[in-house]
């Protein structure tokens, strides 16, 4: 992925993801709708929005994620390329075996307590 696809790509999806938050626009998971049981990332907009019991951790993540437009940003003015530089390092550090093993291990439990969870 070059500089230019990545920043465009993070633009796109978190001005999508700012929409989405704050319209309030709701959709059912396409997911849980076909299979029934709750996605991976289910409850990850509750914890987004503050509820914190109901909600899934992993939107810690995905507010983290939320912050890298003004990174982008930030780049785009000073001609820079630190968030592209971040994103081929963790690229780099997820082909290792071990960190990509326990990666996936992780969203595995985090998709169990989902489905125990009832969200």
């Amino acid at each position: 992925m070059t500089r230019q696809q990545l920043y465009r790509t993070i633009l796109l999806a978190c001005t999508a993801g700012f929409i989405y938050l704050w319209t309030g626009i709701g959709f059912p998971c396409f997911f849980k709708t076909i299979t029934g049981i709750p996605c991976p990332s289910c409850g990850t907009t509750r914890f987004l929005l503050g509820d914190f019991t109901h909600g899934n951790p992993l939107g810690i993540i995905v507010g983290f994620a939320m912050l890298l437009p003004i990174g982008v940003i930030f780049d785009l003015f000073t001609g820079g390329d630190r968030v592209f530089r971040m994103y081929l390092w963790v690229e780099k550090k997820c082909r290792q075996p071990l960190l990509a093993a326990f990666l996936i291990g992780m969203v595995v439990l985090n998709w169990i307590w989902t489905i125990a969870k009832g969200l």
